[in-house]
């Protein structure tokens, strides 16, 4: 079933979004309202670079935050992550944050924050914090590059406001759109998501709940189609991962084809 959402001219598109199966205990359902997954060029959501150790009293308060920087670093200890901290924008309680961006060789990894609960808990569920995932993403990055790209960061802010606004995006869902992934025409053909546990680390213990680390993997137009055609992605991302076992978003790469 694939969700139609009617476009609005201000925006650069709205996603088609197929919920995908369905996961025990959590409905797979379309979105209550429109959210858009790209957005146009030039735009991007208010930010700020920080340092994650800038303010420690800050830190004390934010031990699910903490986890989540711990847990990285336990993988890359000798990476110091880029923090891009989100602006509020006043419309909603809750929401993304920010993203932990990690300066590797050949990729930036991009792992947000703030869909999970970072401070005291406050949910019911004692065994899940917050919306009990945040969102991963590889792209490439050029030697001595230290500038996290902006359609990234929209993209993956859009996301989390598309979640928050009601639609269920969880592993094995998919995401079409008719633009280019960030409203950036540098991505071409590069027009949809898919969503699959990430390669690293897919589940991790915090003390308000487990946290799941949901990556987004970029998807031409033509594998979009195919995936909406098989009504499944997992065979075009096994494909994917045996031609890359990281799953870079790379707007640069060749594209593979279940009919291949």
């Amino acid at each position: 079933m694939v969700i139609r959402i009617p476009s609005v001219p201000s925006l650069a598109g709205y996603p088609a979004l197929s919920p995908g199966p369905s996961v025990p205990g959590r409905a797979a359902t379309g979105p209550d309202a429109p959210g858009a997954l790209i957005s146009s060029e030039g735009e991007r959501p208010p930010t700020k670079a920080i340092g994650l150790e800038s303010d420690d009293a800050m830190l004390e308060m934010l031990p699910g935050l903490v986890r989540i920087y711990e847990e990285w670093a336990e993988r890359y200890p000798d990476v110091q992550p880029l923090t891009v901290q989100f602006a509020a924008d006043g419309k909603r309680d809750g929401g993304l944050d920010g993203v932990l961006a990690y300066p590797l060789d050949g990729h930036w990894l991009l792992v947000t924050f703030g869909l999970t609960e970072l401070g005291e808990k406050t949910s019911e569920e004692p065994r899940v914090s917050g919306a009990g995932f945040e969102f991963t993403c590889r792209i490439p990055r050029e030697d001595g590059d230290e500038t996290v790209p902006g359609w990234i960061l929209r993209v993956l802010h859009a996301l989390a406001d598309h979640f928050l606004s009601g639609s269920e995006l969880d592993v094995g869902h998919w995401i079409t759109t008719p633009s280019p992934l960030g409203g950036e025409p540098a991505n071409g053909d590069m027009t949809s998501l898919v969503i699959v546990p990430d390669v690293e680390i897919r589940v991790m213990d915090t003390p308000n709940g487990i946290v799941l680390f949901h990556q987004i993997v970029g998807l031409t137009s033509g594998e979009g189609a195919d995936v909406q055609e098989a009504q499944t992605a997992a065979p075009l991302v096994a494909l994917l991962r045996d031609r890359d076992p990281k799953l870079l978003t790379d707007p640069g790469r060749e594209p593979v084809r279940l009919d291949q």
